[in-house]
């Protein structure tokens, strides 16, 4: 159950009114989610767990100091405050902190992110609705695995100056994995409503890429056309966020970004951009520094546009905090993590018939985008579904296969977009995610295989 925004508010003003410290921001990241995780016919594991986080950055004489502590009692956010101050006397050079503790220009957009029925809908009718698919999935062979969770998240900024910023949210998935001997196949939804829940969907999603995987066999390594379903461009969009579209990482040098900004970088067919405020992701409309959210175009046409920021890197560029904070003991500078890819206008139902001899991928994993960020090469695995096509047709199952391939040049040899888009999310995140189509590629480069 919710704490409350009266309940939340109440401590964090308290402390904020009550610090010593010429400006102090509070954010507070509240959960409770309940996980029912089932295997071989019978649910295994379940079990609700809670958190709270309370971030505290401070700015005292030009100096900045951060803290963090698990407790909303006043005691607790009077020594954390007071360990914040402690770090700053001990900081460098003094400066005028870039955040602000008084409420932004812009107003936050009102969202619905909370829906109650995904919270508090009975566990009862979850078990029997899991059941039946796995009744259903007895019948037709496979074996049906996965997890269920359910769950509500509250985020909160409070700064000593007036800002109040507070946002509820549920948050809800649903993960299969059908298996019959060594063949799989996977199927996800994340929801914040979960009415929009499709179970029958996802069961025959990933039955059918069990059914087409079976008897996997092995495939001569180098490059290939591909067709990548949205969990795999979503894997691959991830990482662009993460090694490109920050100022950090611009500012560095490492991004693939840095002195490009309005130079192609990929093909026409690839827009990308960050919206927090949009519902059919998984919206949040404020940062870690209570700063709205604003729509970042990050690619436009294959032409790299904008980059995000939150308000030390803003200052840095001397330009605005696009709402992009991160918590201030975390990962430092600001994420795209709204990421959306524009849909094309190719429906889905023909992107298969326009190959002629490829790979339909269905998801990738063990995914790094570290190997050299400046070109965004990547290398990963193929899971839970690689195939042969022929002529527009599978004819046959392939092992999984390593990819060693710059998103850049991926992005750059796109033959069609998908116009139906799909979310992909963690549930067990809950503020971050990505939309997208589906992906026609060719000359994918394929450098391992599984024995």
């Amino acid at each position: 159950m919710l704490l409350g925004e009266t309940k939340i508010l109440a401590a964090l003003k308290e402390a904020a009114r009550a610090s010593p410290a010429d400006q102090t921001l509070l954010a507070a990241q509240r959960g409770g989610q309940t996980t029912l995780r089932f295997a071989h016919g019978r649910i295994h594991q379940s079990f609700h767990e809670e958190d709270l986080t309370v971030w505290i950055k401070v700015a005292s004489g030009g100096r900045a100091g951060v803290a963090t502590t698990s407790s909303l009692k006043h005691s607790a956010l009077e020594k954390a405050i007071e360990a914040a101050m402690a770090i700053a006397r001990l900081s460098g050079k003094a400066t005028i902190p870039a955040f602000s503790a008084a409420p932004p220009e812009q107003p936050v957009p009102k969202l619905t992110t909370y829906f109650p029925e995904t919270v508090h809908r009975p566990l009862e009718e979850i078990v029997r609705e899991i059941r039946s698919l796995w009744d259903h999935s007895r019948k037709a062979g496979p074996e049906l695995a996965g997890s269920f969770v359910a769950g509500e998240n509250e985020l909160v900024v409070v700064g000593s100056k007036g800002l109040v910023q507070y946002q509820p949210f549920s948050i809800g998935g649903l993960r299969l994995v059908a298996t019959e001997g060594k063949s799989s196949g996977f199927a996800a939804q994340a929801f914040r409503d979960i009415n929009t829940l499709d179970a029958e969907g996802l069961r025959e999603r990933a039955l059918n890429f069990c059914r087409k995987n079976k008897d996997p066999k092995s495939l001569r390594l180098g490059r290939y056309d591909v067709l990548l379903e949205p969990e795999a461009v979503a894997e691959l969009l991830e990482w662009l966020g993460f090694i490109g579209f920050g100022a950090k990482q611009v500012h560095e040098r490492t991004s693939f970004m840095t002195g490009r900004l309005g130079e192609r970088i990929m093909g026409k067919e690839i827009s990308i951009y960050d919206d927090g405020s949009d519902p059919r992701g998984l919206a949040v409309p404020f940062d870690l520094e209570g700063i709205p959210k604003q729509r970042v175009d990050l690619v436009t046409q294959g032409k790299a546009g904008g980059i995000v920021y939150d308000s030390q890197y803003g200052k840095l560029y001397h330009h605005p905090s696009t709402g992009h904070a991160l918590p201030y003991d975390e990962f430092e500078g600001p994420l795209a993590s709204n990421l959306f890819l524009r849909a094309g206008n190719t429906p889905r139902s023909e992107m298969l018939q326009r190959m002629g001899r490829g790979l339909w991928i269905t998801r990738f994993h063990y995914v790094s985008g570290l190997l050299k960020t400046q070109e965004a090469l990547m290398t990963g695995l193929t899971r839970d579904g690689t195939f042969l096509v022929e002529r527009g047709k599978v004819v046959g199952a392939v092992k999984n296969l390593r990819f060693t391939q710059s998103v850049l040049e991926a992005f750059s040899n796109v033959l069609a977009v998908s116009r139906e888009q799909h979310l992909v999310a963690d549930p067990a995140q809950g503020f971050s995610s990505v939309v997208t189509p589906a992906l026609l590629i060719k000359n994918f480069t394929f450098t391992g295989q599984t024995k």
